[in-house]
């Protein structure tokens, strides 16, 4: 819901018709990492990966430039927080972009850092939906085993505590289980553990994709699908019960939310055995990709479609967003009915295509 400074027309007009300007961005603002789960896209072995990263002042620079419709930024890396100045960076998205939320992704191992945060950005702007993705995978052995940081699950939860002890109806904590190889045979288990013993009661899920240097064993396949539907079915069935909330299912905003991840969870589920075109991909319109060292893409899978580089372009962003590149590969990703099972680029998608819109507005009406 906008609910700040942001002209109501000029976005809706932007989502719904001309898709010219990105309405979220995610920026990997690093690709350090203090851990090295098995299922990364991220080549460690290469040592350019750490190399150049966006300044302080680059990035004023760049928040200056992101357009009139941004209304979200996805704060993540690698680990966002190996950043000291992640609370500064958030900052000039509040001060310079007038955006709505920050989602911010993270693997919960510097919990000193992520509280700081909340409270300094809730301090900053009350208004701001302030949304943490903590990563949790298995239970606790194997998900430090996977990630390889030691203590890492008990500082998941106590980052998911914090958080809620902060007590602010902005600040959303929301434990995430990534469906891989890893643990798709266990996924069951890991649902009962976190929700009964560990009483959770905001949890999503995502599915491992084929990106950079990961790629999905193909006899594990089948049963990823397997655990994922199961536990999206499961994620659904206790949110009716009100066993889990992820979203406030009061409000209007959190009921068109919580349909939304219905509608994306069902499109993961039709696509990721056999990939086929089901909905208009707004990559390179409506959502983007910034690199920690400043080039844009329009996806995190179209890694061969690089649209520009900040640097070289005085950081402005819109300048590389309406060049003629950009629009033709805009036209590319309609014209070849491109597809994927990427969330973030889905729930752009659903929202900003009219076929979905009964559907969001008559959950609107949905008692819980």
């Amino acid at each position: 819901m906008i609910t700040k400074k942001a002209n109501l027309l000029h976005v809706l007009n932007n989502v719904y018709f001309k898709k010219a300007e990105p309405v979220s961005i995610v920026h990997f603002l690093t690709n350090r990492c203090n851990a090295r789960c098995s299922f990364c896209f991220i080549d460690f072995e290469d040592p350019n990966t750490f190399k150049n990263e966006l300044t302080l002042s680059e990035i004023d620079e760049l928040t200056k430039n992101l357009g009139k419709s941004l209304l979200n930024v996805n704060l993540t890396g690698g680990e966002p927080f190996a950043r000291k100045d992640i609370t500064e960076i958030a900052k000039l998205y509040i001060k310079n972009a007038n955006i709505q939320s920050i989602y911010v992704t993270t693997n919960a191992s510097l919990p000193d850092r992520v509280e700081n945060f909340a409270k300094a950005i809730i301090y900053l702007d009350k208004l701001i939906d302030l949304t943490f993705q903590i990563s949790i995978d298995d239970l606790p052995d194997n998900h430090d085993k996977v990630r390889k940081i030691k203590n890492l699950f008990d500082n998941c939860l106590d980052t998911f505590w914090r958080l809620k002890k902060i007590n602010s109806r902005n600040v959303n904590p929301v434990i995430s289980i990534t469906v891989s190889h890893e643990n798709c045979d266990n996924i069951k288990n890991i649902f009962e553990y976190l929700t009964s013993k560990c009483k959770i009661d905001s949890l999503k899920c995502t599915i491992v994709r084929d990106e950079g240097v990961y790629k999905t064993p193909i006899e594990k396949k089948k049963k990823i699908f397997e655990a994922y539907t199961w536990l999206t079915n499961k994620i659904q069935e206790v949110t009716k019960e009100k066993k889990i909330r992820n979203y406030n299912l009061k409000s209007i905003q959190g009921k068109i939310h919580n349909k939304k991840d219905k509608i994306a969870w069902d499109m993961v589920s039709k696509m990721y055995m056999k990939p086929k075109y089901i909905s208009p991909c707004h990559a390179g319109g409506l959502f983007g990709i910034i690199t920690s060292d400043g080039l844009v893409y329009p996806c995190e899978i179209l890694e061969d479609t690089l649209l520009g580089n900040l640097r070289e372009n005085n950081m402005d962003f819109m300048n590389i967003w309406n060049s003629n590149l950009t629009k033709n590969t805009k036209e590319f990703i309609i014209k070849s009915k491109c597809n994927c099972t990427y969330e973030c680029a889905l729930s752009l998608n659903i929202l900003g295509n009219w076929r979905y819109q009964p559907s969001l507005i008559s959950s609107v009406f949905e008692s819980y």
